[in-house]
Formats: structure tokens, sequence, C-alpha cells
């Protein structure tokens, strides 16, 4: 059974990791611990260059967190929000995803036309098209019931909760560029009414 008064975030553990990004992330727990946010310095994929480069590729990021929740905390679920960027030229294609517990969210590039991909500071002129930069926000809500809820104490404390992270590219020509960068991620303790 929890002792704990305010929900408290164990670290991250990898699953899978090829970017060596699980070690380096930096862990911002809220004050209020009913969130804490991921920061990453490395998970990007950048597809540019001469013919000995790559047309495609993909990486990704998967692992879990853990929330100790407070016995009388009326937990809904969970909610993931994932920023990051993508710099591409005009032809080249994308997806990003994230996936917490069994729910998944993506975001495709090109974008669908509703959504503004002019952003200031974006770079120029690469190759022969320039290059468009857009910021994207993936969010993704996962339920779950807090174990407190069913049978009688001591309560079993909360699983990990799973989460991925998945970027995928492609670019018809050398002449084409694209950058993915996953900027963060935060995971928010959501409770019912």
């Amino acid at each position: 059974m929890t002792t704990v008064s305010t929900p408290v975030w164990a670290p991250w553990t990898s699953f899978y990791d090829p970017t060596g990004q699980g070690p380096n992330m930096i862990a911002k727990p809220a004050g209020d611990g009913l969130s804490a946010a991921f920061l990453f310095d490395r998970l990007t994929l950048s597809l540019s260059g001469d013919r000995n480069a790559a047309l495609a590729g993909a990486t990704g990021l998967s692992g879990a967190v853990s929330a100790d929740v407070p016995a009388d905390y009326n937990l809904a679920g969970f909610l993931i929000a994932v920023t990051g960027v993508i710099d591409a030229t005009a032809r080249t294609e994308a997806v990003v995803s994230c996936s917490i517990g069994h729910s998944t969210q993506s975001w495709p590039w090109p974008p669908p036309a509703t959504v503004r991909t002019d952003r200031p500071g974006s770079r120029a002129n690469v190759g022969r098209d320039s290059l468009t930069s857009s910021d994207f926000v993936l969010e993704c809500f996962t339920t779950d019931d807090h174990p407190g809820t069913v049978g009688a104490p001591p309560y079993p404390p909360l699983p990990p909760l799973p989460i991925t992270l998945s970027m995928q590219a492609r670019r018809r020509t050398t002449d084409e560029t694209i950058d993915i960068t996953f900027q963060s991620f935060s995971v928010s303790l959501l409770g019912a009414a």
C-alpha cells in the first residue's frame, strides 16, 4: 500500500533505445507531482546528403515510467504530450507517433492542409527546395484505475506505464532533406470527478 501524500515518479526505464537517449533524458516532475516532463538531447532522425546517404530511415524510443499515487487519488488515466519539430523539403514524407498504455496517436508529414507550417527561424534553400519547418504536439490518453479502487488493503502499486515514441521518414532524391526532432514529452495523471 502506498504511503505517499502526492504522486512520486520513478525514473525512466528503457526497453528500446537505439540513440542512447534514455540515460541522458532530463526528468522534471511538477511540484504537485501530477505530471513529469522528460527532455531530450538526441532523439533525432536526419535524412540528407549525397548519393551515399540514406533515402529512408526510422528510429524511436520505448520504455516505461511508474508513478506512486496516493491511495485516495481518484485516477482516471494518463495523458502524454510529445513536442517536436520537422524541417523538410516539399516532396519528403514522414510520420511521428506516440503511444502510452494501450492508446496511440500519430501525425503525418506533409501535414493536413489545416496545419500552419511556417515557423520563424526555419532554414531555407537547402538543395534546390526551400525547407519548411513545423512544430508538432502529439497528445494521447489512456485510461487507468488506481489499484486501491478494488479489493482491500494492502493495495498493489500501479504497474509501469509503457511509452513508445517513433519517427520514420523518406525522401525521393538526394536533393531533398528531412530532419525530425523529438524535444520532450510529459506525462500527466488525470483524476476523475
